[in-house]
């Protein structure tokens, strides 16, 4: 993964703020609840959808590595970084995921 874990919380925690401070983000405390126990819980909300968006395009990765792998020769440098790209995308548009 790209990214570590405590980035990753980090961007979670920054998005969040920056969407309720803009207004785009609407949500009630529960009632009784602690000053900020609603903010964790929706920070962790992105935190995981983040996480498995990455694991996601770790797969397409390793998928895509896996194809260049069976060409006859060995590609590099620009081509490589091409065909790494249009396979990726390719492989993506066929599983509904956008890059």
């Amino acid at each position: 993964m790209r990214l570590t874990d405590d980035k990753v919380r980090r961007i979670a925690e920054r998005l969040h703020d920056e969407l309720a401070e803009r207004g785009l983000l609407e949500y009630r405390e529960p009632a009784g609840a602690r000053l900020g126990t609603g903010r964790a819980a929706r920070v962790k909300a992105i935190f995981d959808f983040i996480l498995e968006d990455l694991r996601i395009e770790e797969a397409l990765d390793a998928e895509v590595e896996k194809v260049l792998a069976t060409y006859s020769r060995e590609i590099k440098g620009t081509e490589r970084d091409i065909l790494f790209r249009k396979h990726k995308e390719e492989l993506a548009r066929k599983r509904g995921y956008v890059l």
